[in-house]
């Protein structure tokens, strides 16, 4: 039992139209729901969800009561555990349980994962005007397209710490994504503190055994799954330098020695003792350079076996082409698909497998370590995720251009999301919205067809988000107007042709002011067609120079066409940049004749002799009248 009092101000009504994602079947009652106490019964086995929930409503300042009973100290709302048709996690409704009748709120689930994706939709419709509580009279049946609803977060090349990871828990909660993945090694980090190979653990990482069984309550509490992942035989630099007597001296030794065996037996069975919710365990297996492929293959199958006898079952990473006979990969494990060139979707689905989709165009964040940004397509693809469909992001690739869709899709789990490389203070800025619109798309693909209308309620909702797991995503960065006093080009508007719904690196940065290499606007994509950028200055004035500033990034640079208009339909060309325009700085000046000018237009083809070309990196664009 807790009590807080209510202390929220009077605030406007929620529709249930406003739900990310948006409820499969969603009837709206006449009246409302109104009371001054917020009861909560729960049975013992939705307890740690429905205290996840008391913790989550008290940021607002609201008092909760735990009754013993149903029906006692105005127990508004009621979780029952009961069975629902195949496909359903929850059911919201109305429920007389008050000696004055008046209706309570009934939810019945039939898992924990279902209680708690319940407690997300209450969370997001709830609301207070004085100090009473307002829920909406209605009649809410709800549950997922797909099943696995993922989010991997690369712990193996740079920290992320505890709070980090709770504040992604409640993202992946609010918006009902469902496993979180933790690449937990890599070449660079061991996040694992490994009490059989303690020399393994980098101590940077910050994390203790405690911690990890604190967060693996924490995610279950709100319907989150943790799937540990240790990548072997590839990416396992550390594993052999500290104990190469164990895990031999080169992935093949790795991949191929009994000793090697046994100890990776041993990680295992320390990640599941900690990690007990888990139906899954991922080994990496990927990008194992050196090894043969029929070796990969045996060492898969191994593992595959000890892992099934745990009752998990095991996932890899797209590794090496499945094989054949006696040298196959067991079809009961599951690849998550990310380049579509080893293991092709289709021919992996008619083979038997289960796959999961984590393609690079739209699911891959790349935050490539020291620098800022370095790959992820706008909130927009996100949001149009297509379960069959897997296409990269480099031109070079056949599925740029001809994305792979498969036939069908009953063999697809559902996606991974991989935030890569990147640093903890960037990780909410940039992955909130995109996890958000995919998780949407693939919790009710048909009720989730309005982008503009899911941005309208992410935007609503984000704020509640912020209150709810104590954090606030960055806002643009500007630079002081003193500094900018002849700069024509500050503040204006500005429009790509695509790409314009970039979270935290969007369009508006190449106005801001800040010309720094890390300040820069990830458009996408810039080929096979360039990408068209137009900055509307906010009046007319007679210029004869700009400055486009780069992200100069060793002999990297951006391959582009300036020119401007005075009315938006009549544009003159006024500078070009070829390989070495920029010299040794980051920036390129386009000095000419004195024209009068409204709109500046950029027609670039991206940033060349950088890996993944079709994205832009300009960081600013100023225009002066001399």
């Amino acid at each position: 039992m807790r009590l807080i009092l209510v202390t929220l101000l009077a605030s406007s009504f929620v529709v249930l139209g406003e739900i990310v994602p948006s409820a499969k079947e969603a009837e709206r009652l006449e009246g409302e729901h109104r009371r001054r106490n917020l009861g909560l019964f729960s049975p013992k086995e939705f307890r740690p969800q429905a205290d996840a929930f008391a913790q989550a409503v008290k940021k607002f300042g609201v008092e909760v009561k735990m009754p013993k009973l149903i029906g006692k100290h105005g127990s508004a709302v009621t979780i029952k555990k009961g069975k629902l048709p195949a496909g359903v996690s929850y059911r919201i409704e109305p429920h007389n349980v008050f000696r004055d009748n008046r209706a309570g709120l009934k939810i019945t689930a039939s898992t924990s994962a279902g209680a708690a994706q319940a407690f997300a939709t209450v969370l997001q419709q709830l609301k207070f005007e004085g100090e009473e509580f307002v829920w909406p009279h209605c009649s809410i049946t709800d549950g997922p397209d797909q099943e696995f609803r993922c989010f991997m977060l690369d712990m193996g090349r740079n920290p992320h710490s505890p709070k980090a990871l709770r504040h992604v828990i409640d993202t992946m909660w609010f918006y009902k994504a469902n496993y979180l993945q933790l690449h937990l090694t890599d070449d660079q980090l061991f996040s694992w503190p490994s009490k059989a190979f303690p020399k393994l653990y980098s101590k940077h990482a910050g994390w203790s055994w405690q911690d990890f069984q604190e967060i693996e309550a924490y995610a279950q509490a709100r319907g989150v799954t943790i799937i540990p992942e240790m990548d072997v035989p590839g990416h396992s630099t550390i594993l052999r330098r500290e104990y190469p007597a164990v895990f031999g001296k080169t992935p093949t030794d790795l991949a191929t020695t009994p000793e090697a065996q046994k100890g990776v037996e041993t990680l295992i069975n320390e990640l599941l003792s900690v990690f007990k919710s888990t139906p899954y365990y991922h080994m990496g297996g990927d990008e194992a350079y050196g090894v043969p492929a029929e070796a990969q293959r045996n060492f898969i199958n191994r593992i595959n076996t000890f892992v099934k006898s745990h009752k998990k079952q095991l996932i890899v990473w797209e590794g090496p082409h499945l094989g054949k006979e006696d040298n196959k990969v067991s079809t009961d494990v599951i690849h998550m698909i990310w380049r579509n060139t080893e293991v092709v979707a289709q021919n992996a689905i008619d083979e038997g497998y289960a796959i999961v989709n984590a393609s690079w165009d739209p699911l891959y964040i790349v935050d490539h370590y020291p620098r800022t940004m370095f790959t992820a397509v706008d909130v927009e693809r996100c949001y149009n995720y297509d379960l069959k469909r897997w296409a990269h992001i480099n031109h070079g690739f056949q599925t740029f251009k001809n994305p792979h869709i498969t036939k069908n899709d009953d063999r697809i789990l559902g996606f991974c999301m991989p935030w890569w490389e990147g640093r903890e203070e960037n990780i909410l800025a940039l992955c909130v919205e995109r996890l958000a619109a995919t998780s949407a798309a693939a919790w009710n693909k048909k009720g989730e067809q309005d982008f503009a209308g899911f941005q309208k309620r992410q935007k609503k909702l984000l704020p509640r988000l912020e209150t709810i797991s104590g954090f606030t995503l960055p806002k643009l960065p500007l630079a002081g107007p003193a500094s900018q006093k002849d700069n024509l080009a500050y503040l204006a508007k500005v429009t790509p042709s695509d790409g314009a719904s970039q979270p935290h690196f969007g369009p508006q940065r190449l106005t801001n002011g800040i010309a720094t290499r890390f300040d820069h606007f990830l458009g996408f994509p810039t080929v096979l067609e360039p990408l068209e950028i137009i900055i509307e200055m906010q009046k007319k004035a007679p210029v004869s120079r700009i400055q486009i500033f780069e992200r100069a990034i060793n002999g990297s640079w951006e391959k582009y066409e300036v020119l401007v208009s005075a009315d938006g339909m009549s544009y003159t060309s006024v500078g070009k940049t070829k390989k070495g325009t920029r010299g040794d700085t980051n920036e390129v000046i386009h000095q000419f004749e004195a024209r009068e000018t409204k709109f500046i237009k950029i027609l670039t083809h991206g940033c060349q002799d950088l890996t993944f070309p079709s994205f832009s990196r300009i960081t600013e664009v100023m225009a002066f009248e001399k």
